[in-house]
């Protein structure tokens, strides 16, 4: 696998940001929720005003990940206030974390999360944290075996439909990025 290579987003960037979004979210979730709920949430979620405020808001970042020429997937990181739940200036929130279907089974979204905790650690963070879906199981093994945790829970709305997810957390540690890459064993 060539390495991921994360670039930041800009406004040039809105209509790929918000097609990869859409799609990449439909092949993950679609096929579990209501499509009348789901249909709502991809409309707000991925509208072309709400991705223009985030990319304008200094403590939303998005990047594009790729391989070598390829776009292979994107994150949305939250810092601050930003941030959905914990709003902690010592953590990072990786709101979102998606692959391509191309790219999926990969191992892509395991060197995005490298890369992230490298530019997390760069940032002088301490820790990482994540909401996901409690039963996205796959997810949340791929999580635990990258070294989160379940600290807590929160609800995440699919339009009307209340849903939970698991906050997981990673700490960072102070030896740098060159230890980030531990994988626990499953």
């Amino acid at each position: 696998m060539t390495p991921i290579r994360l670039s930041p987003c800009s406004d040039g960037d809105l209509a790929t940001l918000r097609d990869l979004s859409i799609a990449t979210f439909r092949e993950a979730f679609e096929s579990q929720n209501d499509p009348e709920d789901f249909g709502q949430y991809l409309t707000t979620a991925f509208s072309k005003s709400r991705l223009q405020e985030e990319l304008a808001n200094p403590q939303m970042n998005f990047y594009f990940a790729w391989s070598g020429d390829c776009l292979a997937g994107y994150c949305k990181l939250n810092t601050h206030e930003a941030q959905t739940e914990l709003k902690d200036p010592d953590g990072l929130e990786i709101e979102r974390i998606y692959v391509a279907a191309s790219f999926q089974g990969k191992g892509v979204g395991a060197l995005m999360l490298r890369e992230i905790e490298a530019l997390a650690f760069q940032r002088g963070v301490r820790y990482l944290w994540l909401g996901v879906w409690q039963k996205n199981r796959g997810a949340i093994r791929f999580y635990q075996r990258h070294g989160y945790e379940i600290i807590g829970e929160h609800p995440y709305y699919i339009g009307s439909d209340r849903q939970t997810d698991w906050i997981m957390r990673r700490e960072l540690g102070t030896t740098g990025p060159q230890n980030l890459n531990t994988q626990k064993t499953a």
